[in-house]
């Protein structure tokens, strides 16, 4: 498998999710070997969550509050720097101009060297439409949005200049072309996983078994690797 040397060690990425656990869930074992090696992580994620509440009689306000907290917590302990809840509505979002808008922003604060994000055209599997929405508006925001100073320009009146990222990686795809070796950190991944302690109900109790298999079927795709996270490169130069 060839690789893309610029990916080898980058020193800034920014990972745009839809919903709290999404970043995890993808690309948590790639996190937990990129901060591992020195490198600088934040999470942007769209929504809180909150269509995800077990059931009718849980306070929504109280259960948005758990689910970013888990998203914290999770993310502190794969060594990401932080994280940026847009609170956007879950299952509402859309590829607005404002979403770009606040996504194009977070990318000139962090001035990533590689961004992450959702796959929005995947045929692989069944896809949440906030993951569709979020993928493209992420994809826009980093090209040409980011770029030129013609789009949101009050950014650059508050002092936030434009900014280039080159690189982008889509998780979730049906065409991966790029591995990211998690083979010694998968446990981690698994983990950080389990500390979304709202959402055990939809990891049906085979979390790990689902996650083993997806890592060792990327991990075989790879050529090299036992347990891998694949990626769709983008080349944003």
């Amino acid at each position: 498998m060839e690789r893309i040397p610029s990916l080898e060690n980058p020193e800034r990425i920014l990972i745009v999710g839809a919903h709290p656990d999404d970043p995890d869930a993808f690309c948590g074992g790639s996190v937990a070997a990129w901060t591992d090696s020195g490198a600088e992580v934040w999470y942007v994620v769209v929504t809180s969550g909150d269509k995800g509440i077990p059931d009718t009689e849980t306070d929504l306000e109280t259960f948005t509050e758990t689910r970013e907290q888990e998203q914290l917590n999770s993310a502190e302990y794969l060594g990401a720097q932080g994280v940026t809840f847009l609170r956007y509505i879950d299952g509402e979002v859309f590829d607005s101009l404002e979403l770009r808008e606040r996504i194009t922003l977070e990318i000139r604060r962090f001035k990533p060297d590689l961004i992450i994000t959702h796959d929005p055209l995947t045929r692989n599997y069944r896809q949440h439409p906030d993951h569709r929405a979020v993928g493209f508006a992420t994809i826009h925001s980093a090209f040409p949005s980011s770029h030129l100073p013609t789009f949101f320009p009050k950014h650059a009146e508050d002092g936030i200049e434009p900014h280039v990222t080159s690189n982008m990686l889509l998780f979730g795809s049906d065409q991966p072309d790029t591995f990211i070796d998690i083979s010694a950190t998968f446990d981690r991944k698994i983990e950080a996983l389990e500390m979304h302690v709202s959402q055990e109900s939809a990891f049906h109790g085979e979390l790990r078994e689902r996650m083993q298999r997806r890592s060792a079927t990327a991990g075989e795709e790879s050529g090299e690797y036992e347990l891998a996270e694949a990626f769709l490169y983008v080349d944003l130069g």
